[in-house]
């Protein structure tokens, strides 16, 4: 299972519980519908990496991971799409309260140990934001320089030399180690291919990414607890 230790077990019991984000600064449209999208799509990825015992939500996270080229940005978008409608309405995160004041907050119910995750992970990049930045930067132009950006992937996959090989491999596991995850094997058995678990990979970090630079900003901070008390303060 792709989550720490010490939240392991609870978010194999599904937790669900309300959650807080802090809401700082002046928020622009395009933020209001930037951050909670790109939080859904970061929310939906960690989950489908979890086990499931349902065979039917089993089968329609593995269409998802296999589905597209990944040649484009317009895979990334069915993919998350997918991811959602994969996701049981009754796992989905639910919006419980809003308040866009001095402190303002988003209050939602979800399952509690993999927000917690998700907001470690956030509070991980935005901390070395220039050095996570470095490892991603340096993959992407790895993968461009050998044209695996790209090129259908069904078809370089019986192309790919013993150094590209590698190189996925090696760079899967950098990957995970950013999204706190203790290796890639898990989306690479979902997506039944090491490159396009590496585009993937790389595609739920530049929106991981996208949250960390809301924290750093000031905008938006994913709170370690579970619940706003009544003067807005999360426990």
């Amino acid at each position: 299972m792709l989550i720490k230790a010490a939240i392991r077990k609870a978010v194999k019991m599904d937790h669900y519980g309300e959650y807080g984000i802090f809401i700082g600064e002046r928020w622009s449209l395009g933020d209001l519908y930037r951050f909670p999208r790109t939080y859904e799509q970061v929310y939906f990825a960690f989950e489908a990496i979890l086990p499931t015992e349902s065979e039917a939500t089993q089968a329609r996270l593995e269409r998802a991971f296999r589905a597209f080229p990944w040649r484009g940005g317009y895979s990334a978008v069915g993919f998350y799409d997918q991811l959602r409608r994969a996701t049981p309405p009754q796992k989905r995160p639910t919006i419980r309260a809003i308040q866009y004041a001095s402190p303002g907050f988003i209050e939602l119910v979800l399952n509690l140990p993999l927000a917690i995750h998700i907001a470690s992970v956030v509070a991980s990049v935005a901390g070395s934001i220039s050095i996570c930045n470095r490892v991603y930067n340096n993959i992407h132009k790895n993968l461009q320089e050998r044209k695996l950006l790209r090129i259908e992937v069904e078809r370089k996959k019986i192309e790919l030399s013993r150094e590209e090989i590698a190189l996925i491999r090696y760079a899967n596991e950098e990957m995970a180690q950013l999204l706190g995850l203790p290796s890639a094997q898990a989306i690479v058995e979902r997506s039944d291919d090491p490159l396009v678990a590496l585009k993937i990979l790389l595609s739920i970090y530049r929106r991981v990414r996208t949250l960390a630079e809301f924290k750093n900003s000031g905008k938006a901070n994913l709170s370690s607890r579970a619940s706003p008390d009544e003067d807005g303060e999360f426990w």
